[in-house]
């Protein structure tokens, strides 16, 4: 794979509503009502204990890590959130980092799983700097992902992926096996406004919704929740929401061509109803263009390479390189 030295920092791309989330997710109160669910250490632990662990600004915003990991081989990623958990412990503070990720789309053109792990590997390896060769001092890494459009069937769920250790068949010992607990996945798939009600995951549907208003979400959260949140959260979930929707339009858009594509292919597109397809073309090329310069900016890919996991024909190539070019430059 060819390497991209010479990439600009204005090849980075993000989507719309990551911005409004990261202010609405700093709220020091809505997340600390929300983390007991997702960190182990914190079950059971009600919110104002968990807010106690944050490190807050007089505003009551999180603290965070810096946003960028960067890396001279790899080059740097970005993550929505991330910051440091302290919770008391009988000798001394445990410490979890937890990182958190809006995701609009569950199926970017590669698992997503696999990139949450990646994101994981990095927060692990840039404590490097401050343990040294103690990883005793090691912090367990928690990456969380909210997935606002889930796939049929995954509405209202939450998949955890943890590390477990256990013997092979036929090569048991009667001593323990010893934890290796330093990362966890935790995928989120949201539902709609009023399902799974008085829970973690009703909260979050209460909050992330399209379905209602800002009055609305005021009173459900107060009087459902009894969570009295600053006005300007809402002020930046209703822009989240208007983000969304042109998100969601650009999504829909791209899934549309790529069951088109599928359909086309079963039923023998070579026969050819060829109407419309220039101006279908023109937005996919679009599209393929920004996923392309997402994939370039945050997991330091060649061109060729953020084009190949897209998965379209190789005729979309040079078009795409086009248009990429063009929206850089």
């Amino acid at each position: 794979m060819s390497k991209n030295t010479g990439r600009k920092r204005q090849f980075r791309t993000e989507p719309h509503y990551n911005q409004p989330f990261k202010q609405i997710m700093s709220d020091g109160t809505l997340t600390s009502n929300i983390l007991g669910e997702f960190v182990e250490e914190l079950k059971g632990r009600d919110p104002e204990f968990i807010l106690s662990c944050l490190d807050l600004t007089e505003e009551k915003k999180i603290r965070m890590r810096a946003s960028e990991s960067s890396s001279v081989t790899n080059g740097p990623i970005y993550r929505d959130l991330i910051f440091d958990v302290n919770i008391p412990g009988e000798k001394d503070k445990i410490r979890v980092i937890v990182n958190l990720e809006a995701q609009l789309d569950p199926n970017p053109g590669y698992p997503l799983e696999a990139r949450a792990m990646y994101y994981l590997g990095r927060a692990i390896s840039d404590q490097k700097a401050d343990i040294g060769h103690d990883y005793s001092k090691l912090s367990k890494v928690y990456s969380i992902w909210l997935v606002m459009e889930p796939q049929t069937g995954m509405s209202n769920t939450i998949t955890r992926h943890r590390m477990v250790g256990s013997y092979d068949d036929g090569f048991e010992s009667t001593v323990g096996v010893k934890p290796c607990d330093y990362a966890e996945i935790i995928m989120v798939h949201l539902g709609k406004f009023g399902d799974k009600y008085q829970t973690t995951l009703g909260l979050l549907n209460t909050v992330f919704s399209n379905s209602v208003g800002k009055d609305e979400r005021i009173r459900r959260l107060e009087e459902d929740y009894k969570i009295v949140l600053d006005t300007s959260v809402f002020d930046e979930v209703e822009e989240l929401m208007v983000n969304l929707d042109e998100d969601y339009k650009r999504y829909m858009t791209r899934l549309g061509r790529e069951e088109g594509l599928a359909e086309g292919m079963a039923k023998g597109m070579a026969k050819g109803e060829m109407k419309g397809k220039a101006e279908e073309r023109t937005v996919t090329v679009s599209i393929l263009a920004d996923k392309v310069i997402k994939d370039m900016e945050q997991e330091s890919l060649s061109f060729d390479a953020s084009f190949d996991r897209t998965g379209f024909p190789e005729e979309y190539r040079k078009e795409v390189k086009a248009a990429v070019e063009a929206k850089v430059n």
